[in-house]
């Protein structure tokens, strides 16, 4: 009888620790978030204003990604003066600061007009080619999507007013150089992967 209440007792203390440990499971293991919440806490996108025509929602979504995205190896294909002049926005990317592998996410709903953009944190580097594997961050916010489903769940209403599921399509993308063309400055990226949701 001992026994079996010494070993109730570990059960409980170990079912208690796992439920502490905050983690994000993808198909192959698991993430702790820990220190993505230490990242949009002191990242501070989320406080910009949204200015329309000046600094919306892709902007947001490219701010992050430069700022805190373990993916962006040389700000050189990035014109940091001309993001401050256009954008309004001093890129701070600290070798000390924490980064992680964050990708920028283009949602689309054609038939309706529908676009917008946030990031995407990759929680199971093994699989990347896989939905499930990533959590959704809206960067305007810093709210949390661990699921597809909350992801369409946020922003279905803007563009789905019918009773039947209207998808959205997902596109799993990097931000790979912001420059002058002579002209204007302008954005370049890479889709890595599309879903649809």
């Amino acid at each position: 009888m001992k026994t079996l209440l010494i070993f109730n007792l570990f059960i409980l203390s170990v079912l208690a620790f796992a439920q502490d440990m905050k983690t994000i499971t993808g198909s192959e293991g698991s993430y702790d978030d820990e220190k993505l919440e230490r990242i949009l806490k002191e990242d501070k996108t989320n406080e910009r204003q949204y200015i329309a025509g000046k600094y919306v929602c892709h902007n947001f979504a490219k701010t992050f990604y430069l700022q805190r995205s373990s993916l962006v190896e040389d700000l050189a294909a990035f014109d940091l003066d001309g993001i401050a002049s256009e954008w309004g926005v001093v890129i701070q990317r600290l070798a000390e600061t924490e980064k992680m592998p964050i990708f920028t996410v283009t949602l689309t709903q054609k038939e309706h007009g529908f676009y917008h953009m946030i990031n995407a944190v990759l929680v199971d580097e093994k699989n990347p080619g896989k939905l499930e594997s990533y959590i959704f961050i809206e960067p305007q916010s810093d709210a949390v999507m661990v699921t597809p489903q909350d992801v369409y769940n946020r922003y279905s209403h803007y563009y789905d007013k019918s009773d039947k599921h209207e998808p959205v399509t997902l596109e799993i993308g990097k931000f790979d150089s912001f420059k002058h063309n002579g002209n204007i400055y302008q954005s370049w990226g890479k889709q890595l992967y599309s879903f649809e949701i």
